[in-house]
């Protein structure tokens, strides 16, 4: 999927890394280097309450760091965002979610996706993370009050759903090769393949689309089972 952004000439962002398998049960993944999770971040600086504060903090309100701080993490959220809807990612805690210094969060630790969830419960039913501290970063609110990184947001999450759709085949062809390797991630059989065919919305028009990635986002914002996912890791394990 980076590669098909950067084919279009999207400015959407992921930061795929490698894995080295070295035995069925084992492997070596490589450093994202410059990153903190976001629980890290919280838990570094108590007086931080939010990811807002943060960017605050760092890149200074209102400066030419902190708008393009704000540029590349709406930049990467999008790209994130089709990734994670369209190979159904979960487990997405603050502890799996990084920042980096330029302000681009990237996605780690993918061992729920497609069609297993954590403890075999589709807890996390939106169809991407869209939380409010999410949201403040973009200028934006739990009710998804318009703003300029908002609605770029919006018009990048268009823009990759819509390439990444010109490429559907290509991408269900790499799953399907995969379909057989047992992993957990196949635990849905069949159904697997045709759900993830059926999130692309082949038979749709792309004016159609735009409507259907529209109402991705405003099912996503703020989602109560997001919010809760989230409580639960805090309460458990910690995960601020």
């Amino acid at each position: 999927m980076s590669d098909i952004y950067q084919e279009a000439g999207l400015p959407l962002w992921l930061r795929p890394y490698e894995v080295l398998v070295t035995s069925s049960y084992t492997a070596l993944i490589e450093t994202i280097p410059d990153t903190a999770s976001i629980h890290s971040i919280k838990s570094r600086f108590p007086n931080i309450s939010s990811l807002r504060d943060y960017f605050v903090a760092k890149y200074e309100e209102n400066s030419p760091n902190f708008k393009l701080a704000q540029r590349n993490f709406v930049e990467s959220m999008a790209g994130y965002s089709i990734l994670c809807y369209l190979l159904q990612v979960k487990d997405r805690h603050n502890g799996n979610i990084l920042l980096d210094e330029e302000g681009h969060i990237i996605h780690i630790d993918f061992g729920f996706m497609l069609s297993n969830s954590p403890g075999g419960v589709n807890f996390e039913s939106a169809p991407f993370k869209l939380t409010r501290e999410l949201l403040e970063v973009m200028d934006s609110d739990a009710e998804g009050t318009p703003s300029e990184f908002f609605d770029y947001f919006k018009v990048l999450c268009i823009q990759g759903f819509l390439t990444c759709r010109k490429h559907a085949e290509r991408i269900i062809l790499l799953v399907e090769m995969l379909q057989d390797s047992g992993f957990p991630c196949f635990k849905g059989g069949i159904r697997t393949i045709q759900n993830l065919r059926k999130r692309f919305h082949l038979s749709l028009t792309e004016e159609q689309c735009v409507s259907l990635v529209l109402s991705l986002i405003s099912s996503s914002l703020d989602a109560w089972r997001t919010r809760q996912y989230d409580y639960y890791q805090r309460v458990l394990n910690g995960i601020l």
